[in-house]
């Protein structure tokens, strides 16, 4: 049984602006993961050749950006808090348990960043709960100290879901 009450819930604004911090800081990161790649791929864009060329999609920098990317989608994987959840004051739990949300729990909300217009509208219509926390079991509550014992970072549970997602990134660039 969930009970959320008043207490837990988050307006609509701060939400929002968890939102938008999020993914313009995210963004950045992932695109200094990309610069090695965007080097490589304008540095050959200016080479004269009478030789049909294939093209090179960043070789093997591909695969560094693609550990960009990936971290987009673990970005609430330490406390349930983004950067942009840290300013807001705002934290991911289980939406069972009312505590911190397992790091699994939060690469599943993520993944959905992808649709991110229904999200957006979806936070709009329900301020806690995104698609992305309706379908991994979570919600979005006020950070209090309470819910989780320090900035612990544990590298055996924060492995997984960031090896997870790189592996979703590399199925996601087969194609190219």
């Amino acid at each position: 049984m969930t009970r959320q009450n008043t207490v837990d819930t988050v307006e609509v604004g701060a939400r929002l602006t968890s939102m938008i911090l999020d993914h313009f800081i995210m963004t950045m990161v992932a695109m200094l993961f990309a610069i090695p790649m965007m080097i490589s791929i304008f540095s050959e864009a200016f080479t004269i050749s009478h030789e049909q060329n294939e093209m090179d999609f960043g070789g093997p920098f591909l695969y560094v950006a693609l550990l960009g990317f990936a971290l987009y989608f673990c970005k609430d994987i330490i406390n349930g808090q983004s950067i942009g959840k840290r300013i807001t004051k705002v934290q991911v739990v289980d939406n069972n348990t009312g505590l911190v949300a397992s790091p699994m729990k939060c690469l599943l909300r993520n993944v959905f960043c992808v649709i991110w217009p229904l999200e957006v509208l979806m936070t709009l219509i329900n301020p806690g709960r995104r698609l992305g926390d309706l379908l991994a079991g979570t919600r979005i509550v006020p950070f209090t100290s309470s819910k989780t014992s320090g900035p612990n970072f544990d590298l055996t549970k924060a492995l997984p879901p960031i090896v997870v997602a790189y592996g979703l990134m590399l199925l996601i660039s087969l194609p190219i």
